[in-house]
């Protein structure tokens, strides 16, 4: 039986109020909080400008048993049906953040992955093999320790 849409759909959109709880955790890495210059301390009664740096995020949670499997950083590379990817969007410079989960136990593991630092490190543009979905679709896998080699992961739980 092949998977559809609106099942992806409803199996992610269940796991949407905990990925908002892990991204308010680790808000301190989507803001910046700077020391105010002289003009904002003498002029304006600034001693802290706190700057978001924020953008949008991308988010997959992967199930339990994927997630006891396999530890890697996976973005889909080919569609069903033609269509633009993950992978293309992703290259074109959209999602600013990924925030990438799986199930476990107690709830998540994750990681929180600066997408601007991936794609500056060139990590998208490494040809990769590409793996076969049950579906149809087609998968790139990247290594975790490759991303932290490049400073790509600004937090963790795993």
């Amino acid at each position: 039986m092949s998977t559809t849409f609106q099942e992806y759909w409803d199996y992610s959109q269940r796991h949407i109020p905990a990925m908002i709880r892990i991204l308010r955790a680790n808000a301190m890495h989507l803001i910046s909080v700077e020391i105010a210059d002289e003009h904002q301390d003498t002029k304006e009664s600034t001693d802290l400008v706190v700057r978001v740096t924020g953008g949008e995020v991308a988010v997959r949670t992967r199930r339990k048993q994927y997630g006891k499997q396999y530890r890697d950083f996976t973005i889909r590379s080919k569609s069903r049906y033609g269509q633009k990817t993950e992978l293309d969007k992703l290259r074109e410079g959209f999602a600013r953040w990924y925030l990438y989960a799986w199930e476990a136990d107690y709830g998540y593991d994750y990681i929180l992955v600066d997408m601007d630092a991936v794609r500056s490190a060139g990590i998208l543009d490494v040809n990769r093999p590409e793996r076969c979905n049950r579906d149809g679709t087609r998968f790139i896998a990247i290594d975790l320790a490759e991303l932290r080699q490049h400073g790509c992961i600004v937090a963790e739980l795993l």
